[in-house]
């Protein structure tokens, strides 16, 4: 008879703080790490700093590298990565980056 070890994995993502790239007028490039087992989406949640609530935008690879797009010049934002998964978020560290003025 045989012995079979179950290995489980838990459902706490590791999400890196986002590392921001190049800033201008209406984008902000991110990058960032997410390391999760299950099958959820990852990406980027960002919002302007005087706003309740997030944008998510989905990324293809835990790896993330994006650019946020169609902002507003001179704005505050917030910004985090997250996963999602059984309709529940977790999200990373926050950094706040302000576009360029027009």
């Amino acid at each position: 008879m045989s012995i079979i070890k179950k290995v489980f994995r838990n459902n706490t993502a590791e999400i890196s703080a986002p590392t921001e790239g190049t800033v201008a007028k209406t984008s902000i490039a991110v990058t960032g790490t997410v390391v999760f087992y299950k099958d959820g989406t990852c990406g980027v949640a960002y919002k302007k700093s005087s706003a309740a609530s997030w944008t998510h935008k989905e990324s293809s690879s835990q790896n993330i590298s994006m650019s946020l797009t169609s902002l507003t010049a001179g704005t505050e934002y917030q910004i985090k990565l997250y996963v999602l998964y059984a309709g529940e978020y977790q999200y990373g560290e926050a950094i706040t980056v302000t576009t360029l003025d027009a």
